[in-house]
């Protein structure tokens, strides 16, 4: 992976290439094209063909969620900003990046001018914390050759837990979480142009849509009562200090809590969209620790 800081212009020199911890059975991204057919009806009925237009990369990558320089480029893909002192707002300022997958030693697929359109973090008691992201493209180039820029492995960073989610606060509760899921998505949309096989950087319709899930064990009544249906925060840590982030909904609404029985327990789920907060200019707040 290396940031872009032309949209769809994959860096050679002066940038950070990572390396993307991928699982060993990944699925790749792909690219496809839209089909534009000839309507001229050629001798014996036969067709007159079609030609290839723009492409369009697409894909998603499954990665165990991880504290590392890589995640940023991510996260600030997604929320649309870049961090600031550690603080990254969800925001209208898009960045791109590129993806290099290395199929053998002379055979190289750049997927450039990619943007996350979504993405999810979840975990369950006594399991990973897995993360999956979304991704649009602009374009695809195959080579013989590989990037100049060299690959920065990743030593040393640990795949979080579901025991290093730690400080869940739920509209001022602190409850016994079972499950919690995470989500956001943004619509982003192709933008085809003239006089080109590559489209403009992609526009945006619609809101951003987050929502998080809680499943707790049911202890008592008081999150019931806690929840107003108007906005009220919500924020879980994954990991430490100087190895982790924290994610915050400054002003979330809780839809009405659901019971449910499961092997011998009594839980409560809690979904909560993420709105816009005035005091933080902003639905969303992700803070490395």
């Amino acid at each position: 992976m290396i940031a872009e800081t032309v949209f769809g212009v994959t860096p050679t020199a002066t940038a950070t290439r990572y390396e993307l911890p991928l699982g060993a059975d990944a699925a790749l991204l792909t690219a496809a094209a839209t089909t534009i057919a000839s309507p001229t009806k050629r001798p014996n009925r036969a067709s007159n063909g079609s030609r290839r237009g723009m492409v369009n990369p697409e894909g998603s990558l499954d990665i165990r969620f991880q504290r590392h320089a890589f995640m940023d480029v991510l996260l600030q893909s997604a929320l649309s900003n870049t961090f600031a002192t550690n603080v990254l707002k969800a925001g209208t300022t898009d960045s791109s990046f590129s993806v290099i997958h290395k199929l053998a030693s002379d055979m190289y697929k750049t997927y450039s001018g990619l943007m996350v359109t979504g993405f999810s973090i979840s975990t369950t008691g006594n399991d990973a914390v897995t993360s999956s992201w979304n991704l649009i493209g602009a374009s695809m180039t195959n080579s013989a050759t590989d990037n100049a820029l060299a690959v920065t492995s990743i030593t040393g960073t640990t795949e979080f837990m579901a025991q290093e989610v730690q400080s869940i606060t739920v509209a001022g509760q602190t409850l016994a979480i079972a499950e919690l899921t995470f989500e956001t998505t943004l619509d982003r949309t192709r933008r085809p142009v003239l006089g080109s096989n590559t489209g403009l950087a992609f526009g945006v319709n619609g809101t951003r849509d987050t929502t998080i899930t809680v499943r707790a064990y049911r202890e008592s009544l008081a999150i019931d009562s806690a929840i107003t249906g108007l906005a009220q925060p919500v924020s879980f840590d994954i990991g430490g200090t100087g190895s982790g982030y924290r994610f915050q909904a400054p002003a979330a609404y809780g839809d009405i809590p659901v019971d449910s029985m499961s092997d011998g327990s009594a839980f409560v789920t809690i979904t909560f969209k993420a709105g816009y907060d005035a005091t933080a200019g902003t639905d969303l707040v992700i803070t490395k620790l």
